[in-house]
């Protein structure tokens, strides 16, 4: 094989395991499960419950990269799916949406991301460059699922838990 060809190919498979092509096939954007009160609460029993119940809706995938804020709660909720998948939860800076969406569209595969119900739409809206609604403090049941459509664009569903 000439110096070319195995130059053209060495480029292609570059290309190919380059970060900047991959993106994840689907995303699931979850608010924390239920909070007890206080500064940085944990989960009440209802909560730890839901987030039990998270396992059900993302089990058929072989394997998941999960995300959570670094908060007892979104920790909390993240914990289940991090037992049931033997992974560990990757923290990112909910305060920084832009740096963690890059984040997100560097992974492949499955991405599953436990937030706020101020951070959740607005990385659903940042993620699809869709308008989503704001989520009220008291829904904990509603999710989105983003699905690729096309390089580096989503489609958010919201989605109620059947909980």
């Amino acid at each position: 094989m000439s110096v070319l060809i195995k130059s053209a190919w060495i480029a292609l498979l570059l290309m190919l395991c380059n970060p900047a092509f991959a993106e994840p096939e689907q995303l699931y954007l979850f608010r924390h499960s239920e909070k007890q009160t206080g500064s940085n609460p944990f989960l009440t029993e209802q909560g730890q419950a839901r987030a039990e119940h998270l396992v059900s809706l993302v089990k058929t995938h072989p394997h998941i990269t999960l995300y959570s804020s670094n908060y007892n709660r979104t920790l909390s909720t993240a914990a289940p799916l991090a037992r049931y998948f033997n992974i560990k939860v990757i923290t990112y800076n909910a305060a920084d949406l832009t740096t963690l969406k890059n984040q997100l569209l560097a992974q492949t595969g499955v991405v599953v991301v436990i937030g706020h119900s101020n951070t959740t739409p607005q990385l659903a809206s940042l993620l699809s460059n869709q308008t989503i609604e704001n989520m009220d403090e008291g829904q904990y049941g509603h999710y989105y699922s983003l699905s690729r459509l096309e390089h580096g664009s989503y489609k958010a569903n919201l989605r109620i838990m059947d909980f």
